[in-house]
């Protein structure tokens, strides 16, 4: 993985613009977009977001419906159905969703207050509202994400 960095084209600002260049597969991809760090963010933030850019996710928006994620954080394995761009059939903690459960994805955080809204990504908490619980499910940190294969999902099925 290579990054590049040059003055950033807006204002002033003290921070470098870094361009990207790999996917998730660690292939080279010239037209990734650049971030440009926020002047009003502080340095964590924005360190926060170009780490998530790095680590790499989904946002849900790109997703079709009947998509099947799994979700990989560092103590369970999630199995997540997409229903639209904000819900999906969730399953794969003992506790709050051993059996597939209708919840509402807010996003990732990084363990603090900040969310990115829709997004599953890699080293940051999967957050949803649960429809038994008041307060949002955080989970443990984010190992790895990928969309299930229909083959994948159908060797899943002829298993179970």
């Amino acid at each position: 993985m290579t990054r590049s960095q040059s003055p950033c084209p807006i204002g002033n600002s003290p921070f470098p613009t870094v361009t990207l260049y790999c996917d998730q597969h660690h292939r080279p991809v010239a037209d990734l977009p650049s971030f440009v760090p926020h002047v009003n963010l502080s340095d964590e933030v924005n360190r926060h977001i170009i780490q998530s850019e790095i680590e790499g996710g989904v946002f849900l928006k790109d997703l079709a419906p009947e998509t099947v994620l799994q979700i990989q954080t560092q103590h369970h394995l999630y199995t997540a159905v997409m229903v639209d761009d904000a819900s999906a059939l969730i399953s794969g903690h003992p506790e709050y969703c051993p059996q597939p459960v209708l919840v509402a994805i807010t996003g990732s955080t990084w363990g603090g207050s900040m969310l990115k809204r829709h997004f599953v990504g890699r080293g940051m908490r999967l957050e949803f509202s649960h429809p038994q619980f008041k307060t949002p499910i955080v989970t443990s940190s984010i190992q790895d994400v990928r969309e299930l294969s229909a083959a994948a999902r159908l060797r899943s099925h002829a298993a179970v």
